[in-house]
């Protein structure tokens, strides 16, 4: 589970699908934000530069790839981390036209809990410092002290 509370959005045209997954992140740890296209997400990617992004490939109009591409060129959006969800890909990632460097990892469906998180994770820098607890400190220090 992550130490502070990590902002998700998921993005994917079936809605009981993007509840489930929710859902589950939710009882992760995490804040999932959810959209059901590719305008949709942009929008919320925009808004809420969230910490992570789980982009499904099929979005009906856009598909992820235009999504992704999209997110890249907007400098605000370009360091989000991208994971491309779809039951297409064989294998650990698409070749050729379909291996744009705009992904950073991509989830073969269907996946489990424990795929989607070890994803995230993945794709999440961990702090190098932990928030200043000062309870903790005033322990600590007491029992240095002589």
């Amino acid at each position: 589970m992550p130490h502070e509370r990590k902002i998700v959005l998921l993005v994917d045209d079936d809605r009981e699908f993007l509840s489930e997954l929710q859902e589950s992140l939710a009882l992760s740890g995490y804040i999932p934000v959810t959209a059901t296209t590719g305008p949709e997400a942009l929008k919320a990617a925009y808004r809420l530069r969230p910490d992570a992004i789980l982009l499904d490939l099929k979005l009906g109009r856009e598909n992820g790839f235009t999504v992704a591409a999209k997110l890249r060129k907007d400098p605000h959006t370009a360091g989000i981390p991208i994971i491309m969800m779809s039951g297409y890909f064989h294998g650990d990632a698409p070749t050729g036209p379909l291996a744009p460097s705009a992904i950073n990892i991509y989830l073969n469906k269907p996946f489990s809990q424990r795929d989607v998180v070890r994803s995230i994770q993945t794709v999440l820098p961990e702090t190098a410092e932990m928030p200043f607890d000062l309870m903790k400190h005033l322990v600590e220090k007491r029992r240095k002290a002589p």
